[in-house]
């Protein structure tokens, strides 16, 4: 995943400060309007060649193949087929020539809209779309005519043994020679191929070596100017940019001033012990080199923009830090923090921005032993937004934090995307959390919204769980898409106090091995929910859940795909409570190996027959007296983008498996009926 990310997508470390800035990554869009081009091209010039020379045609006859069409001597190259029993070839029986206007306008619009909408694995897929054209091409082409070399009339004036003639390159047949060759169309396709393909990282190579030394080289080359200048007449400011200059600098600083910084590496630790605003030029490297803390900020007020900081030391007791803030109001933004145990640390100190950031920690080593990406301890009144998180421990840690919004961040690969310890009042909202060994771990907490949130793929065997809530109080989940885990939620002594509430209402909860798991401790209430495509829809550790939990409020319950009732006044309510009772889970937990017979007539017929006999019907999980005969789905925005994204990519990109498809069906339906 990471290689295809590297090559089509946009890498995580050295753009994220573009993914926030832009909409759309202009280097992709650009080379695939490029390749949308040359494929346009393709369509108006030919795409193969063939000379055919013989004793009586000593100039040679020629044939050219276009996407729609065939031109050139086709009249007498076929009464010369005709002479030693080849084939004619006939335009109207290609039905490659008709398929190919559909084909290429897919392909061209797949482009286009991939170049805005496209990301990561799917930018593989719109490069391989494309390189079908041209291989697809030579396939078919060499098809053709291994059949016409092989479908030989018998009565012929001249008969011969059954030949290939080569799609690229020279055939002799007796006194018949043919030189076969792609033409300019063809490689028009090709370099629309490799546009997709070899452009994206070509560009961003040559940008990142630019920003690597020809940056470098100017700034150096005016530095010298600069200096040779400066021994004739000294000026203020004209200070070279060497590694310990950032440091002496921000020691000559009046409190409240900003210092630009020009693109190199400065070496740290460096200590901010006045209000100032740094703002790097060309995201300039500050390096720890592997001692403790990279930055460290005790003065109010202080704002660090558009660096990479990086190297800090690795002594787990001592949590080193990439920046470590130990007073109020700071704002770090806008900076690729990367190589260190934790990323941004928030300690004792509260109103701080945190936003739009790259953060990963070491990754040769386990997630348990790195530090957290953004740790909050002991803060309150912080905005935590639009940061993107990989390979840390934890994504986001909140201990003692309250008050605090966290909104519109991407964590993947690590152990947790999100841990509460502790943790009050917080807001968590238009997340996405994938990949991890778990998504989000509440433990201990009050006063946790979390609404229009992602959780995706947390399969872990050791947890794998999407949500994990443990005595927590207070607590509402909206809107959340939660699809494609282990578990989806596993709950456990929530509420924690008598009185306090527990709200799961308005979420998709789809694809999971186990939707919801629910210790005999919960008192949840369950309403508006979609359960969709779940292996088990509840499993309880415990005991009996029957009458612990509520599965509607106000008269409205949830979606179960499972259920099977009606809705006489058609209000969206079925008139029939749901039970879920799973006679066929039950010996599945028993038994394994039963589970193979999950989605099948066995399943169905069991689960059936326990409904007909009570005396086979295991104790319900579930009692919904109001389900939904509806989905209520209020998809998160990230997820929504997503899912949209992936259906018009995917309607451009069927087009090219469907011209293979046609292209091998029709030549082979038209070799079954000459047989």
């Amino acid at each position: 995943m990471s290689l295809l990310s590297n090559l089509w997508g946009k890498r995580e470390d050295d753009e994220a400060a573009d993914t926030r800035e832009l909409a759309v990554d202009w280097i992709w869009v650009s080379c695939s309007l490029i390749a949308a081009g040359l494929l346009t091209a393709s369509y108006f010039l030919p795409l193969w060649q063939m000379e055919l020379k013989a004793p009586q045609y000593p100039n040679g006859l020629h044939l050219q193949a276009y996407g729609t069409r065939m031109e050139g001597d086709l009249n007498e190259i076929n009464g010369l087929n005709h002479y030693v029993g080849v084939k004619a070839i006939e335009e109207d029986e290609i039905v490659e020539l008709k398929l190919f206007p559909l084909a290429l306008a897919g392909a061209i619009t797949t482009l286009v809209v991939g170049g805005l909408l496209a990301r990561g694995p799917m930018r593989a897929a719109v490069a391989l779309g494309v390189w079908a054209f041209p291989l697809g091409l030579l396939a078919d082409l060499q098809f053709w005519l291994y059949r016409y070399g092989h479908d030989l009339n018998p009565r012929a004036a001249l008969r011969f043994e059954e030949f290939t003639p080569k799609v690229i390159g020279s055939t002799q047949v007796m006194n018949f020679h043919t030189e076969n060759t792609v033409a300019v169309g063809f490689w028009m396709m090709v370099g629309a191929a490799l546009a997709v393909t070899v452009g994206p990282p070509l560009l961003r190579f040559l940008r990142d070596s630019w920003n690597n030394t020809g940056q470098q080289i100017a700034t150096a080359g005016l530095v010298m100017c600069a200096g040779a200048g400066s021994m004739l007449w000294p000026q203020e400011g004209a200070e070279a940019a060497d590694p310990a200059w950032l440091s002496e600098r921000i020691a000559r600083a009046e409190p409240g001033e900003v210092i630009n910084v020009v693109a190199g590496t400065y070496r740290g630790p460096l200590r901010i012990d006045k209000t100032l605003t740094l703002v790097g030029d060309g995201m300039p490297i500050i390096s720890g080199d592997g001692r403790g803390d990279v930055i460290v900020i005790s003065a109010a007020g202080v704002t660090i923009r558009g660096f990479v900081i990086e190297q800090s030391g690795r002594e787990v007791s001592l949590e080193p830090a990439g920046v470590r803030v130990t007073a109020d109001n700071a704002t770090i933004e806008g900076n690729e923090i990367r190589d260190v145990l934790y990323g941004i640390a928030l300690q004792n100190s509260d109103g701080h921005i945190v936003r739009g950031n790259s953060l990963s920690s070491f990754e040769e080593y386990d997630s348990d032993r790195r530090g957290h990406g953004i740790y909050l301890w002991e803060t309150e009144q912080n905005l935590i937004t639009d940061n993107i998180v990989r390979k840390v421990k934890d994504g986001i840690f909140l201990g003692f934090a309250s008050d605090n919004v966290i909104d519109g961040n991407e964590v993947s690969d690590s152990r947790y995307g999100i841990h509460y310890m502790s943790a009050t009042n917080n807001t968590v909202s238009d997340n996405q959390f994938r990949s991890n060994v778990a998504g989000a771990i509440v433990m201990y907490s009050s006063g946790v919204e979390m609404t229009g949130n992602e959780f995706e793929g947390h399969r872990s065997a050791a947890s794998g769980f999407a949500v994990l809530l443990k005595d927590v109080d207070s607590i509402v989940m909206t809107d959340n898409l939660i699809h494609d885990n282990r578990l989806g939620m596993t709950i456990e002594g929530t509420p924690n106090t008598p009185g306090s509430q527990a709200v799961v209402r308005r979420n998709l909860i789809a694809y999971n091995d186990t939707a919801i798991e629910l210790a005999t401790t919960t008192s949840v209430t369950f309403t508006e929910n979609s359960f969709i495509g779940n292996d088990y829809a509840v499993e309880t550790r415990g005991g009996s859940l029957e009458h612990r939990n509520e599965w509607s409020l106000d008269g409205r319950g949830n979606y179960w795909d499972i259920y099977r009732g009606y809705d006489a006044n058609g209000d969206g309510i079925a008139d029939l409570p749901f039970r879920y009772e799973g006679a066929y889970d039950e010996l599945v937990r028993n038994n394994a190996a039963l589970k193979a017979y999950a989605f099948t007539p066995a399943r169905t017929a069991l689960d059936l027959a326990a409904s007909w006999f009570p005396a086979f019907r295991p104790d319900p999980t579930v009692v919904d007296r109001h389900p939904l005969m509806s989905p209520a789905i209020e998809m998160p925005s990230a997820g929504k983008a997503r899912i949209e994204d992936s259906l018009l990519l995917s309607a451009g990109l069927l087009l090219a498996p469907l011209l293979v498809l046609a292209i091998a069906g029709g030549a082979y339906r038209r070799r079954w009926a000459a047989c």
